[in-house]
């Protein structure tokens, strides 16, 4: 039997590892967490960093894998680029390549080389140079680690004095200890998915992002389509198509986050991996067909060609949203409008009662996907979202 590795076992693996088994593979799970909750849906596991490169190569060496699957962080999608390049295993990007499109000053370096539509940035290595350059800048700016997601060490800086403050904590949280200083745009926020063959958009996808308390977070993704998207959707795939040429890309599964500024797309950053809030739930509702066995496929270095031709449009519009509390202290438990709840067709709390949160901007709890049949009742429910879903908690004293 072909083995597959997975870089890491938590629970975004789990559609994943369920889509392996559909296609004939022995999977192996990995990942820091023994306790990860995809583990007992794998076949074996082997403790390993997935950031650590060269250990697992050693480990993928070891099992004689015969393919490799990223997971939903952005280093464990440049660590199995780097061990497929190592091996000769097919379905992924170069080792390069995969830094270009999930660290955020190189993906920088590409949308310049390219003139693409991005905010105007400026890559530091060094934190003496940002703090320099944070004298001399206009204002506002947006502060990024260039290798973290999910909004995780990035803040708005108004003033120099606030900007050291941000280049501070985005070095401290950088694991490269790179950051990124760029424009700060206000605009909507959406999402671009699209599955790349051949260096062609064969099918693409795209969502209204909505963030709460922490606006670096996406709260809630609705899709299809965003707002505006016919007017954009050419353009979008077209610069696609430019970077699948100039950086050689895999066949598989692209996604950009975008500001949508005055009628125009301005990309944020790029990912090649799975999306940890599991849209791909979503997306294959609508779009009727397991995105997840799509993706491994892709990994796995398949021809996707008869799963891409199963694609058919169902009218469905569904979408996820995150399950985050608004201040720190003991979860006891969720609320949901009846009214809301008839929608949803899945839920998952990644914690029990009595769990501390002590960072609720960035601690998610769990997670709803839900479906609409019309644009009435997805309007509603984006009027209604705050009132619709309450997380309740005991403020610690």
């Amino acid at each position: 039997m072909k083995k597959m590795l997975f870089v890491n076992g938590n629970y975004n693996d789990i559609p994943l590892i369920d889509a392996a088994h559909k296609l004939g593979y022995y999977v192996i799970t990995s990942g820091n967490d023994p306790n990860g909750e995809a583990h007992e849906f794998g076949d074996e596991y082997c403790p390993c960093d997935y950031s650590d490169k060269e250990a697992i190569l050693r480990l993928a060496i070891e099992k004689k894998v015969d393919a490799i699957c990223s997971c939903g962080n952005d280093f464990g999608a440049t660590t199995a680029a780097y061990v497929c390049e190592k091996l000769g295993l097919p379905g992924h990007d170069s080792y390069s390549t995969s830094k270009c499109f999930h660290e955020k000053d190189e993906f920088k370096k590409m949308v310049k080389e390219l003139s693409l539509p991005s905010p105007s940035s400026n890559a530091f290595l060094d934190i003496k140079d940002a703090l320099e350059f944070a004298k001399e800048t206009n204002y506002p700016k947006i502060i990024k680690p260039v290798d973290l997601g999910g909004g995780k060490g990035i803040s708005v800086a108004n003033s120099y004095e606030e900007a050291t403050k941000s280049i501070e904590e985005a070095f401290n949280r950088s694991k490269l200890k790179h950051i990124v200083i760029e424009d700060y745009l206000k605009g909507t926020e959406h999402g671009f998915i699209c599955f790349i063959k051949d260096k062609k958009v064969v099918f693409d996808y795209s969502t209204n992002d909505y963030s709460y308390l922490n606006p670096y977070m996406v709260w809630i993704g609705t899709g299809y389509p965003a707002d505006r998207y016919e007017e954009i959707r050419s353009g979008i795939i077209s610069d696609v198509e430019k970077m699948a040429e100039l950086k050689n890309m895999a066949d598989g599964f692209l996604t950009i986050q975008y500001i949508l500024k005055d009628g125009k797309p301005y990309y944020l950053e790029t990912m090649r991996r799975c999306l940890g809030n599991l849209h791909f739930k979503c997306i294959s509702r609508d779009c009727g067909l397991n995105l997840y066995e799509l993706f491994v496929a892709a990994e796995a270095g398949e021809d996707c060609s008869g799963l891409l031709n199963q694609i058919k449009p169902t009218g469905l519009l569904s979408g996820f949203m995150g399950l985050y509390a608004s201040e720190n202290g003991t979860f006891d438990s969720v609320e949901i409008d009846e009214k809301f709840d008839k929608f949803i067709f899945e839920k998952m709390l990644l914690v029990k009662e009595g769990y501390v949160i002590d960072d609720y901007l960035n601690d998610k709890l769990g997670m709803v996907w839900f479906s609409f049949n019309s644009n009435e009742e997805r309007n509603w429910f984006i009027n209604n979202r705050l009132d619709l879903v309450n997380v309740i908690t005991t403020k610690e004293e």
